[in-house]
């Protein structure tokens, strides 16, 4: 999951190009008028979200209208900055013009019904604001319309917190929480929460558990050998299949839609013991305390280390933190030695000037990788997708033996 809280992160997007634009020209500005009194915020975040929903949907005809009639109604301080956007001449241009608008809207107290969102990679990390739902990205439209996450309850996106003992993951849209639980019974039950970490009534979603599958690589796809239908509970509450017991670890596989004709979501569970259910209330109480008061990326922030070799130790010792996550499963806990991992390394990356010049080629090219693998690692891993999260570790491994093996070259130290 891309992390609001998490800016570090955000050097990451220097790693990513932009998508395809569809052009056309925007509607003439010509007959806009000055409203005779202020507007609301409400009125003027109508026309601002229809813009922000045309762009997620790579709709430059739209965007350019619903922005000219955002101008008509925009108090001073708004107006400069929808026009900037509203007379782009491509939908390239219009995200760059949108970006300023919609982070002065964002700074702004939203009335009920709207919600911040945030994306880490677009322009070094940028806010808009949209109806409070599922992620709909305007700056990267259909390339990665689910990028980013939506403001809730403070700290709900980091709330991985199991309420019925299972493991938790983020669906793809940035606004459902996954839990999947197995009991003793043979039962695997799979629940659901909001942005809120509210309960979500289950029953129009469809899915199945495969417990075999194998990859063809003809078409590049898993054949399902042995599945089993999840099916709601009467309530909605949550989804159910009958498994049987498995050997531990026993790996479940969940593929979801949870909107109709929107394609499955797939979410790898590893248990390595039966999930014991948790009191709800329980789960969601904390004690806060002082560190707890500190946004998360200054928590997990490592020490650096004055030598320049056990910087190099750290990001191996948390490399071999990160393999045992992926093998067990833990993939929610990734993020924090992964993006430690980034920040050590990016540290080693202002101490190569000492080095050959090749060798220093060798080391930056390492650690983008290392950078890029680590920001994936994150991602995937709140998406709890075993395979995206392997790839990933495989990119972030290889990138950590490239320095380790340079450090450790004699001709190095």
């Amino acid at each position: 999951m891309c992390r609001s809280s998490l800016v570090l992160i955000a050097m990451a997007s220097v790693l990513f190009g932009g998508c395809a634009a569809r052009v056309s020209s925007p509607p003439s500005l010509a007959s806009t008028s000055v409203p005779d009194a202020a507007s609301t915020l409400g009125d003027q975040l109508a026309p601002y979200v229809l813009a922000q929903e045309a762009l997620a949907a790579d709709d430059f005809q739209n965007a350019s209208t619903s922005l000219a009639n955002l101008v008509q109604v925009a108090d001073s301080s708004v107006r400069p900055l929808a026009e900037k956007a509203a007379t782009a001449t491509d939908i390239i241009s219009m995200r760059t013009a949108f970006k300023p608008l919609s982070e002065f809207l964002a700074a702004l107290e939203l009335p009920n019904g709207y919600a911040r969102a945030y994306c880490p990679m677009y322009d070094g990390g940028s806010n808009w604001v949209q109806n409070d739902g599922p992620v709909r990205n305007p700056y990267y439209g259909s390339e990665m319309l689910t990028c980013g996450v939506v403001d809730a309850a403070p700290g709900a996106h980091m709330d991985h917190t199991p309420r019925h003992g299972g493991r938790v993951f983020m669906a793809p849209d940035s606004f459902h929480h996954i839990e999947g639980a197995y009991s003793e019974a043979g039962t695997f039950r799979l629940y659901a929460t909001n942005n809120y970490r509210e309960p979500v009534d289950v029953r129009l979603w469809m899915g199945r558990v495969v417990l075999s599958e194998e990859y063809d690589p003809v078409s590049d796809e898993f054949e399902e050998l042995l599945s089993f239908p999840l099916l709601p509970s009467p309530d909605g509450s949550y989804l159910e299949a009958e498994v049987g017991k498995l050997p531990f670890p026993a790996d479940i596989t969940t593929k979801i839609q949870l909107v109709e004709d929107f394609p499955e979501d797939r979410f790898d569970f590893i248990f390595t013991e039966f999930s014991g259910e948790i009191a709800v209330a329980d789960a969601a109480t904390t004690t806060p305390n002082a560190l707890e008061s500190l946004p998360l990326a200054e928590r997990i922030r490592p020490t650096i280390p004055e030598n320049t070799n056990a910087i190099v130790s750290n990001i191996s010792e948390r490399n071999d933190e990160i393999e045992n996550l992926v093998s067990t499963g833990g993939f929610t806990e990734i993020f924090i030695p992964a993006l430690q991992s980034k920040e050590l390394a990016l540290a080693l990356n202002q101490r190569i000037d000492t080095l050959p010049i090749r060798t220093q080629t060798d080391v930056r090219i390492a650690i983008r990788s290392l950078v890029r693998a680590a920001w994936l690692l994150d991602w995937y891993g709140d998406l709890g997708n075993k395979q995206q999260v392997s790839d990933a570790y495989d990119i972030f491994n290889q990138a950590v033996l490239e320095i380790v093996a340079i450090y450790e070259d004699p001709e190095t130290r």
